[in-house]
């Protein structure tokens, strides 16, 4: 058996169930938006590489064209993966040669985040996008383990630590729809199970409707998931 890594703990589970009666299904296809837009904004072009690190079952996979190399990279074990980890958890690539590294809902499970975005920053290529999300507001989940939320302004200064300035920020539900999806998530395991489709439909329609009435700020300060395109800083290393 292989020693776990340093900061990637495991497969990170996604978020990205879409059908209109799943407990996210709203979080979902915003977190999809959300990564397409940043992602669209790193202007990739042909036999340009994109890295999925920590990439689970790949669920963003379609959003990248046929002309772009597309690499998934998990821990052993991931029959889907298209690269294996190292035993400290670093990818078999060598520096800056991703021009986007893709980093969705896994850095709250890692156990070093500082390792974690060192690594995404020795990936990246001078001219390349680093497009991370991760939980702002969000119940403990195991994944094996659970370690951080974050803050935009927090997640910011641990990307700049690594040479890396944000330069564009999203946020994925505000906080009256954050609300709403908690108070679902909280009561959706009690319920009998032929209940909870139709418990969830009904409250992912007002999450939805909630989720309009907050701005893109309120959203960036307050949101269940924060997201950001952060670039290597001109002269670092």
């Amino acid at each position: 058996m292989q020693p776990s890594p340093r900061f990637l703990t495991t497969r990170p589970a996604k978020v990205h169930a879409a059908r209109p009666w799943s407990q996210f299904s709203h979080v979902s296809r915003e977190i999809e938006r959300v990564v397409r837009d940043l992602s669209a904004a790193g202007s990739l072009r042909t036999g340009q590489t994109v890295l999925d690190y920590g990439s689970a079952t790949s669920p963003y996979r379609a959003l990248f064209p046929g002309e772009v190399s597309y690499l998934a990279a998990d821990l052993p074990g991931n029959a889907l993966a298209d690269l294996e980890l190292r035993p400290d958890g670093t990818v078999p690539l060598p520096d800056h040669s991703c021009d986007v590294v893709l980093s969705t809902q896994v850095l709250e499970h890692v156990e070093d985040p500082d390792l974690y975005v060192a690594e995404c920053a020795r990936l990246l290529n001078d001219t390349g996008s680093l497009v991370l999300s991760t939980h702002g507001i969000m119940y403990y989940h195991r994944d094996p383990e659970d370690y951080w939320r974050w803050t935009m302004a927090g997640l910011t200064r641990l990307l700049s630590r690594h040479g890396l300035d944000v330069v564009e920020r999203r946020g994925v539900l505000g906080l009256p729809a954050t609300g709403l999806q908690l108070f679902q998530d909280g009561l959706y395991h009690s319920l009998p199970r032929p209940a909870r489709p139709l418990f969830a439909l009904l409250m992912q329609l007002l999450v939805k409707v909630a989720d309009r009435r907050s701005t893109a700020q309120a959203r960036e300060e307050n949101g269940m998931v924060i997201a950001v395109r952060a670039v290597r800083r001109t002269g670092s290393a």
